[in-house]
C-alpha cells in the first residue's frame, strides 16, 4: 500500500503539479467561460439559467480534462518511454492506468469545485453544502467514460493524431449535447445524436441532482454503456497493438 501511495504521490506530481497549463485548459477556462457567459448574454438574468449553465460548463471541463488531458498525457509516457519503464517496475500496467484515473479524476474534482466556488461568490447561486459534497462524489463517477474515452484515443500514440481527433470529439459533442445552448435549439437530427452523447446523460443526472430530483435510470444505464463498449475497444487495440509489436 505505500509503494503505491508513493508510486501515486509520484505520477501526481509529475502530471499535475509541473503541468500548470492544465489548470488553464481545464479548470480556469471553463470558469472563464461560465463568467462571461452568464454576465453577457440577456438570458443570464434568471437564476435557473446560471445554474444550468454551471452544470454544463463543469461538464464541458471535465470533457476537457477527460480527453485531451488524459490523451496527451498518456501519449506522452509511451513517446517518452515512460509505460517502459513501468513494464519494468513491480506495478502493472493495471495498476498505472488506475493510479493516472485518480489523478484525473482529481482534475474533475478542482474544475467542479473552482465553477461552483465561481457561482457562488460571483453569481449568488444558492446550493446546500450537502449537494455541493454529492456532486463533488457523483461527477467523477459520471465521467469515468469520458476518461477511458481519452485513454483510447492515447492508444493512437502520434501526437498529430491525437490533436486532431480530439478536437473532432470535444468541440461537436459539447454542441450537439446542449452544453453551450439549450439542445432544443438545435436541429431535430442533431438533438437525436446529442441524446446519445454520454455528455448528455452526464447533464442529466448532474442537473437532477441539482434540483433534487431522482436520477434518470436511463442516463446510467446509458453511461455504464458507453464505459463497457470504450473498456472493450481498449481491450481490443491494445493486445492488437502488442500483437503487432511482437510481428
Amino acid at each position: 500500500m505505500n509503494k503505491l501511495f508513493y508510486q501515486l504521490t509520484i505520477n501526481f506530481k509529475r502530471v499535475i503539479l509541473r503541468n500548470p497549463a492544465f489548470f488553464l485548459f481545464d479548470v480556469a477556462m471553463p470558469i472563464a467561460f461560465y463568467l462571461l457567459f452568464t454576465k453577457a448574454m440577456p438570458a443570464s438574468n434568471t437564476t435557473a439559467w446560471k445554474l444550468d449553465y454551471l452544470v454544463s460548463m463543469v461538464i464541458y471541463g471535465i470533457l476537457m480534462g477527460s480527453i485531451m488531458t488524459v490523451s496527451h498525457v498518456l501519449s506522452s509516457d509511451v513517446n517518452n518511454h515512460f509505460t517502459l519503464f513501468v513494464k519494468l517496475s513491480p506495478f502493472s500496467q493495471i495498476a498505472y492506468y488506475a493510479e493516472m484515473i485518480i489523478i484525473f479524476e482529481f482534475l474533475n474534482i478542482l474544475c467542479t469545485l473552482g465553477i461552483g466556488i465561481s457561482g457562488y461568490a460571483i453569481n449568488n447561486l444558492e446550493i446546500s453544502a450537502r449537494t455541493w459534497f454529492s456532486l463533488l462524489i457523483v461527477m467523477p463517477i459520471l465521467s469515468l467514460p469520458l476518461i477511458l474515452l481519452g485513454i483510447a484515443i492515447s492508444l493512437l500514440k502520434d501526437s498529430d493524431t491525437i490533436n486532431a481527433v480530439t478536437n473532432l470529439i470535444i468541440f461537436p459533442m459539447a454542441i450537439a449535447s446542449g452544453l453551450w445552448w439549450p439542445i432544443s435549439l438545435l436541429p431535430n437530427w442533431l438533438q437525436q445524436i446529442g441524446k446519445l452523447m454520454p455528455t448528455y446523460f452526464i447533464s442529466n443526472i448532474a442537473t437532477d441532482l441539482i434540483k433534487h430530483k431522482s436520477f434518470s435510470t436511463n442516463s446510467i444505464l446509458a453511461l455504464l454503456i458507453w464505459a463497457i463498449v470504450i473498456a472493450l475497444i481498449i481491450e481490443f487495440t491494445s493486445k492488437f497493438s502488442q500483437n503487432r509489436d511482437f510481428r
